[in-house]
């Protein structure tokens, strides 16, 4: 009989919608090893939308390999009171929902942000006998602090106190980056219970073309002798995207030149209406596409932006689109000089630039010389295949997951 291990993150979706799918992968490839059990939102996140009609309704479904559970929630437009509100329901209802729910768990994930659900995983975990494991995707309440500007001492000390009873607490602690690593470490973590599991991708499903190149590039009305370099992401203030508006307005010369936001998020109305009040001819946006179609979507680009709100606390970040674009063998500009920027000239997968910085790594500069971007020795999509892999990363994530079911069960 196999361990039950259950994986909660309140923000995680199929891969039919316009955002991560870490958990689902998790998941998917745990099976062989773990009854596994994935605790999600009904209301999505990402397009704030309702999977499910019946809104206050807990939703069941067998996907590939495991269980999903799509807990009832309420829903939000920004992130206001709402918002808050939300995230407590959902905490609540998965503490009850877990609580009560027949079969127990072996192992129990909880993934912050939100804090709340991450909190409320932990305790199912000590209700259930279970071993808790802490996954830190952001570290709240600082990303939040810095992000938003909310600093207020009440509730930043709530969070903060949640946050180290989860460090003290928890079993394991998986963090996403070496930086988030590193960050744990130095509030206490031991390091023998950090495991490093960074994003990754899916090979199976991100590494093949679904349609033309060409013939997409067509259809959203490019010329084949335009130089599209493509953000692929959130549209919200930590994202910083109106710098890339900014480097556009230097180059508006250069019409071949074509910038492309695609995505969601709550700055995006915002951007589209900078960019007619800046007569950006060059700047389009796309909605966002589903997870699946992503790669497709991708190949008609000649470079990729990554982009982040300067702050320090992004300089360990490492997002998941990154690997993304490197599927493509394609050229790579960072807007942040931490891991990300040391990771693309380390293996000459791409170049750091920011509006901030002296001439040389002046934004607008870095775009026109990508395009004459010398090939690495190492194509990106090799290194990815050797190195990301969703499908390596879960097996080394299930051999830690066993140690602890082993040390549970002595």
């Amino acid at each position: 009989m196999k361990p039950e291990v259950w994986i909660v993150n309140q923000y995680t979706v199929t891969p039919d919608y316009p955002a991560s799918t870490r958990h689902y992968e998790l998941a998917k490839y745990m099976s062989p090893y773990f009854d596994v059990t994935l605790w999600g939102s009904n209301f999505i996140h990402h397009n704030k939308t309702f999977r499910f009609d019946k809104r206050f309704k807990t939703y069941e479904e067998t996907l590939e390999g495991f269980r999903m559970v799509w807990l009832a929630s309420k829903a939000y437009k920004d992130n206001g009171a709402a918002r808050v509100v939300n995230m407590l329901l959902y905490a609540a209802t998965l503490f009850f929902k877990g609580v009560f729910r027949r079969k127990k768990p072996d192992v129990v994930i909880g993934s912050s942000p939100p804090l709340f659900a991450a909190f409320a995983s932990w305790m199912i975990a000590r209700c259930r006998g279970a071993k808790f494991v802490l996954e830190v995707r952001d570290l709240w309440p600082d990303s939040l602090v810095h992000i938003t500007g909310d600093d207020r001492k009440f509730i930043v000390n709530i969070l903060k106190r949640m946050e180290r009873f989860l460090y003290r607490h928890s079993d394991n602690v998986i963090g996403l980056t070496e930086g988030i690593v590193e960050k744990l470490v130095e509030r206490g973590v031991p390091r023998e219970r950090v495991a490093f599991v960074p994003n990754g991708v899916d090979l199976e499903t991100e590494g093949r073309q679904i349609a033309d190149r060409n013939s997409l590039r067509e259809k959203l009305g490019f010329a084949p002798y335009d130089k599209i370099i493509m953000y692929a992401g959130a549209h919200g203030p930590a994202n910083n995207l109106a710098q890339l508006l900014e480097a556009m307005k230097c180059l508006q010369n250069e019409t071949s030149l074509k910038l492309v936001l695609m995505g969601e998020g709550v700055e995006k109305s915002e951007l589209i209406e900078l960019a007619k009040q800046q007569h950006l001819h060059q700047v389009v946006f796309l909605p966002a596409v589903p997870k699946s179609d992503v790669q497709t979507y991708l190949s008609i680009a000649d470079a990729y932006m990554i982009c982040l709100k300067d702050i320090p606390l992004f300089e360990g970040a490492l997002p998941n689109k990154l690997f993304d674009y490197m599927l493509q063998d394609k050229p790579i500009i960072s807007t942040v000089a931490g891991e990300v920027g040391r990771f693309l000239d380390r293996h000459g997968y791409g170049r750091y630039g920011n509006m901030k910085e002296p001439e040389e790594a002046f934004l607008p500069t870095v775009i026109r010389s990508i395009m004459n971007h010398k090939p690495p020795k190492q194509k990106s999509s090799e290194y990815v295949r050797m190195h990301f892999s969703r499908k390596a990363q879960t097996e080394s994530l299930a051999a830690m997951l066993q140690t602890l079911v082993h040390t549970k069960n002595r």
